[in-house]
């Protein structure tokens, strides 16, 4: 970062600041997170800030199976025999969810276009999103925001030692050992963001941190053992270097529903095990027989008139169990706005053309607009971050980044049909209504689209000098046979003319 402003770091300040804080607290001092922060007052900083730790706790419980409720379901101890373990199946339908919603919106990269702006500022923004993997990052941020409901994507300035600037792309989770804190104004501003994680010490023991991110500073924070260590540096991009992605879960609605799913599966299993061995009913005289070592292997004898051997069969599977099976499957998948994907569902599209397909799935194109609202956003962001950021790493591009304006649209998932849309596209060029450029990246099929227009365009200019060298050739052969027939023809005489 740049330079490094030291605050209260020594023990008998942590001591000072530790007694002015609870003294400050106790007659209710009304303190912004900026002075709170200033006086290393950082649990009563955080105490500020809105933490959504419980929804992403139940979240992560519901989201890997082996924490699932259903695991916890108790055995069973007959009397006098062993304990039988009862089945416990849960399922991953909310990983499911999840990564349908992730491939409707993320399952293409993120298309970026230049509105108006210089071309090497452009072709910095995109170097810079694929030096940094920004559609993999993207896919990473989505599958944990809809798994965990929040994540956030850290850009990490700093140089080096040789003061060049450097950035680091860094995704932050609770399932990566992080805990995220936001602090936000009436106006839904995002005013201050903070990160917690755990560091070992010296010692080897872990050590708690927090990291405070405003648009004009960094605060860098170690719990000592009075109070907090709290380091400032100067934030040089005048913008939060965070974004903060938030989303309900997918799966949200229908937690009831993949519980009940869980029992009924886990129920059916401990049937089938009961019945897994062969259980007979058999009369007295015929339980004799069978002890009689006199009596050859696999023969029963029955001496009585209403002696019998049979076998017990399993219960078959009711239809209310099967009906309410199938109304669970097909309920959570509709309440979530996910299609199915099995291989029953597929079988039938592999004749459908991309439109049929999509009318086939509208069910989720309404989830995918409806998460476009919230990333859509999020993304806008992200990109004026981004640019913040390449003003630092590049000050000499800066004037041409501030002038550079660039736009974005989420990809379509599925392949349109290529024929189709090429026919619409020559027929709109041909129109006038669509520019070369246009028609050009539409089309997708070539990776440097510029250089394909300039190509393009060299053949045209060739065709026309082509035609052009034709035509005076042509006007020069008929120029040169009009003058020919300019000749007087011989006067024929008639007869009688001398």
């Amino acid at each position: 970062m740049h330079k490094f402003i030291p605050m209260k770091s020594n023990f008998v300040s942590n001591i000072q600041a530790f007694f002015k804080n609870i003294m400050l607290n106790t007659v209710g001092s009304e303190r912004t997170i900026y002075e709170l922060l200033a006086d290393s007052d950082v649990t009563a900083a955080l105490n500020l800030m809105t933490s959504n730790e419980a929804d992403v706790d139940n979240a992560l419980r519901e989201y890997y199976p082996q924490k699932h409720e259903i695991m916890q379901r108790p055995n069973k101890f007959p009397k006098n025999k062993q304990p039988y373990i009862t089945c416990k199946l849960p399922r991953c339908r909310q990983r499911y969810i999840n990564e349908v919603e992730l491939f409707f919106l993320f399952g293409k990269p993120v298309i970026w276009r230049k509105i108006e702006g210089d071309d090497e500022a452009f072709k910095l923004f995109t170097d810079f999103l694929d030096t940094n993997r920004f559609d993999s990052k993207m896919r990473t941020i989505k599958r944990l925001a809809g798994a965990e409901t929040e994540c956030a994507k850290l850009y990490r300035l700093y140089k080096d030692d040789d003061n060049k600037p450097h950035c680091d792309v860094v995704v932050l989770a609770r399932s990566k050992g992080y805990e995220l804190r936001i602090l936000k104004d009436q106006y839904d501003n995002l005013v201050c963001i903070a990160y917690g994680y755990k560091l070992k010490g010296s010692d080897g023991k872990a050590v708690q941190h927090w990291d405070f991110l405003t648009a004009n500073a960094t605060y860098e924070t170690e719990k000592g053992i009075i109070g907090w260590n709290v380091n400032l540096y100067p934030n040089p991009t005048g913008k939060i270097n965070l974004i903060y992605y938030t989303q309900p879960k997918a799966w949200d609605g229908v937690e009831p529903r993949l519980k009940r799913e869980e029992e009924i599966d886990s129920k059916i299993g401990d049937t089938n095990n009961y019945f897994a061995d062969p259980v007979a009913v058999a009369t007295a005289d015929v339980v004799q027989s069978m002890s009689d070592p006199m009596i050859p292997a696999k023969l029963l004898q029955a001496t009585g008139q209403n002696s019998r051997f049979e076998y017990v069969n399993p219960p078959q599977a009711s239809e209310l169990r099967q009906a309410e099976k199938k109304d669970l499957e097909t309920s959570i998948l509709f309440d979530t706005f996910t299609p199915d994907f099995s291989f029953e569902a597929l079988r039938g599209m592999g004749t459908l053309s991309g439109v049929a397909i999509k009318n086939a799935m509208a069910l989720a194109y309404l989830k995918r607009a409806n998460r476009m609202e919230i990333y859509g956003e999020l993304i806008d962001r992200d990109k004026n971050v981004m640019l913040a950021v390449l003003k630092f790493l590049h000050p000499e591009m800066a004037a041409k980044l501030d002038a550079l304006k660039i736009a974005f649209e989420f990809a379509e998932p599925f392949d349109d049909d290529e024929k189709s849309n090429w026919n619409a596209l020559a027929q709109l060029y041909s129109a006038g209504l669509v520019s070369l450029e246009e028609a050009v990246r539409r089309l997708g099929l070539t990776d440097d689209a510029q250089a394909e227009i300039d190509l393009i365009r060299m053949q045209q200019i060739e065709r026309t000098m082509a035609e052009q060298e034709l035509q005076t050739e042509q006007a020069q052969q008929n120029g040169t046979s009009a003058g020919n027939s300019d000749e007087p023809e011989p006067v024929q005489q008639t007869e009688g003319e001398e």
